[in-house]
């Protein structure tokens, strides 16, 4: 029987002690495990101010800062265990700017590249908390950053754009962690950490994340490479108006709205976003963070733009709807319709804007044979939007004067107590590499019995390109994406190979009969 990468935290631990270390912000104490220092709950910004954005944290300690132990996650529903594996005890807070570190304690001849890990979770879940980046650590040899971020309503709405044509709108998402990322630069020195070598991974909303990094004026020199695993495209669409949202669902005048927001309480904005996706961020590009496309932005960066390793799972759809059944616990008839609905929402990613959704679902259910419902169909979504998601930055990255590479992953997976083939997160599995601590907490599991080899290989190609800005042969032979072959390579447990024009079909029947995305304005 295949073995997965196994989560053995309930059953093991190892050895740990605290230890303390002298910063420019002075000195802070956290735990030092399988040879890594780590420290949690760093704040990197000032105490956060509801719908404000965030402002860097610079002032020094006075005392000795506790960092052995988690501190708030952003607001957010209770994080599911079945989704995100044992998740640290930690408060739900608004001030939950917050960062892990985790840096090898072994002597180096150099400073170690860093690696700042942005978590997924549709920007309404997630911490960084659930990421514990020892194993990272260890196989790429460099100093790990794991950031939280707000989310849901208090990422979604920005009182400094009120009565701005962004008025009821906002980006604080995006803003932390560009703050994040400067308190990096300015403080990851202290810990072994090379501020000229910062290597951004996100999963998912992480890897919007990642793409909008790229793209961000904001967050030029502060990324100086990027691997995006499973990235929507940031369309030039209206962010949503969490305002009009609110005033419709409580009967209110928008001025009421605006004061409510300002005063509520935290449980009573968390019950109201309970009721109503529209009061989550839709990353978009247009914005005062983000001001043009996508295309415009990174190709504006010339060969100053971030080198990029872009890739999806073959089946992204399938974890998709059993995440989406371990959340609601609908029974399956309830999960399939809904699961629908939600494709069908997200397809703008893969369309490149509403307005083409349509054709580019009649042009989808052409190419794949008629498939129009069920778990098929949000599968052929899902995993289409995430493909023309990874080619797309590649080619952006190439047209702009750099360099990109791209994947395409096939692993089966275990989750929510099934074996699936190989679908969203299977990537996180590799990554944190959970076959090499005992104490992981990634509950995403490669279903395969050469999945810890393959994930040391994965890991060490990740630390290759965060030192020198491309992916080594740690996973053999991998051409840069370029247009004419469009090489990716395909990682399988049995063997990874060089495949060409992977998203042929795809691309001629589907992306290439659709309008080109439009410009900013």
């Amino acid at each position: 029987m295949p073995q997965p990468i196994k989560n053995k935290a309930a059953r093991q631990t190892t050895s740990a002690s605290t230890i303390e270390r002298s910063t420019r912000l002075g000195r802070i104490r956290g735990i030092d495990r399988l040879g890594v220092e780590t420290y949690r709950g760093v704040r990197y910004a000032e105490p956060a101010q509801r719908f404000r954005a965030a402002v860097l944290a610079t002032r020094p300690w006075r005392d000795v800062y506790d960092a052995t132990t988690c501190k708030a996650v952003a607001v957010q529903p209770p994080i599911s265990a079945d989704v995100y594996g044992p998740v640290p005890e930690a408060a739900y807070a608004e001030d939950c700017l917050l960062l892990n570190i985790h840096a090898p304690k072994a002597p180096a001849p150099e400073a170690r590249p860093v690696i700042v890990f942005i978590h997924g979770g549709s920007f309404t879940t997630g911490s960084a908390h659930c990421y514990d980046g020892t194993a990272l650590a260890i196989g790429a040899d460099a100093v790990v950053v794991c950031i939280n971020y707000r989310l849901g309503l208090f990422a979604a709405f920005d009182l400094d754009w009120l009565g701005t044509e962004r008025d009821g709108q906002g980006q604080l998402w995006l803003g932390d962690q560009i703050t994040a990322l400067r308190w990096v630069r300015d403080n990851i020195a202290d810990y072994g950490g090379d501020p000229g070598r910062v290597t951004v991974i996100g999963e998912s909303a992480g890897a919007v994340s990642v793409a909008a990094l790229c793209a961000a004026p904001q967050a030029e020199g502060l990324v100086h490479r990027a691997v995006a695993c499973s990235a929507g495209y940031l369309v030039l669409e209206p962010s949503r108006d969490v305002v009009a949202a609110v005033a419709k669902t409580r009967g209110k005048t928008r001025a009421q709205t605006i004061e409510y927001l300002k005063t509520a309480t935290t449980a009573e904005l968390t019950a109201l976003q309970k009721r109503s996706k529209m009061l989550s961020p839709l990353p978009v590009a247009g914005t005062p963070l983000l001001p043009g496309s996508m295309e415009e932005l990174i190709e504006a960066r010339g060969g100053k733009a971030v080198p990029l390793i872009a890739g999806y799972a073959t089946h992204e759809g399938l974890s998709m709807e059993l995440m989406l059944k371990v959340a609601s616990g609908y029974p399956q008839p309830v999960v399939t319709i809904v699961a629908h609905i939600v494709a069908r929402h997200i397809a703008m990613h893969g369309a490149k804007g509403k307005a083409n959704v349509k054709r580019y679902l009649r042009l989808l259910r052409k190419v794949s044979g008629g498939i129009g419902f069920g778990s098929a169909f949000s599968n052929l979504i899902w995993t289409d939007g995430f493909r023309r998601g990874a080619v797309d930055y590649a080619e952006m990255t190439t047209r702009a004067g750099s360099r990109a590479w791209v994947y395409a992953m096939d692993i089966p997976m275990r989750f929510a107590g099934r074996t699936i083939a190989s679908s969203h997160g299977i990537d996180v599995a590799l990554t944190f590499n959970p076959g090499d601590d005992p104490e992981a907490t990634v509950p995403m599991f490669a279903d395969h019995p050469n999945a810890t080899p393959l994930a040391r290989r994965w890991v060490a190609m990740l630390g290759h390109f965060a030192r020198y800005g491309e992916p080594g042969d740690a996973l053999g032979e991998w051409p840069a994406h370029e247009p004419l072959r469009r090489a990716s390579l395909w990682v399988s447990g049995d063997r990874c190979s060089v495949k060409h024009d992977l998203e042929a079909r795809y691309r001629r029947e589907v992306w290439e009969r659709l309008p080109a995305p439009a410009k900013a304005s």
